[in-house]
């Protein structure tokens, strides 16, 4: 009876031992710097890691550098683009996450599990912004113009190739195609960390949550 009741606990915490593992993992490659001999420099184009608490992303001008995103994201694809945004959020996720939990309040866990096991496709999302004021999860970054065009360019390998726009959630923000899969061990934090890292920017090697980003990310 005892060896019984061992094995029936045992088949209940079989599901928690991978989660276990995924978390430790994630705390510990979250605490590993990639380019850990990036070092701020003195004067150059300041961009911006932020989080909403769950999502980072990244924050850059609109037009800098020889860089000029209006290219790839005309006037009009959001109907509150009345003039030329300043700024431009952008982040990445699973298709149907995106456009069907707006809130918090419309999460599904069924919707959440097909998400991290990556069956769905991507949108890029963009929120296009007039200022940005640096706070707690609105951290700044300076990079010099060679950093900030590696990591526009991976940003925009990121679109589709073909042209898809969709509606956002408000008059300023719009989502675009995207390439790749989220997944649990790709997900929009990773996304967020990969376009640093790509640019030669410390962050961490490996991060699924918003705080191992953020760690980074701070001055």
């Amino acid at each position: 009876m005892r060896r019984a009741a061992r094995t029936f606990v045992l088949i209940l915490l079989a599901p928690l031992v991978p989660a276990a593992l995924y978390l430790i993992v994630a705390a510990i490659t979250s605490r590993i710097p990639a380019n850990d001999d990036w070092r701020e420099p003195d004067g150059g184009i300041t961009i911006y890691v932020q989080t909403n608490g769950v999502h980072t992303g990244v924050v850059v001008p609109a037009n800098v550098a020889g860089v000029d995103w209006s290219k790839r994201i005309h006037p009009g694809d959001a109907p509150g683009w009345s003039t030329t945004p300043r700024w431009l959020a952008f982040g990445w996720g699973d298709r149907d996450f995106y456009l069907n939990t707006p809130t918090w309040a419309e999460f599904s866990l069924l919707r959440g599990l097909k998400a991290v096991t990556g069956q769905g496709s991507t949108l890029v999302h963009v929120d296009l912004l007039e200022d940005v004021q640096p706070r707690e999860t609105v951290r700044p970054l300076r990079i010099t113009p060679e950093q900030y065009h590696r990591l526009a360019a991976f940003i925009d390998a990121t679109f589709a190739d073909w042209r898809e726009v969709i509606r956002g959630y408000g008059p300023s923000d719009v989502f675009y195609g995207a390439r790749g899969h989220y997944s649990a061990f790709r997900t929009c934090n990773v996304w967020t960390s990969e376009a640093l890292r790509a640019a030669g920017i410390r962050t961490a090697q490996w991060s699924p949550f918003d705080d191992g980003v953020m760690r980074w990310a701070s001055r």
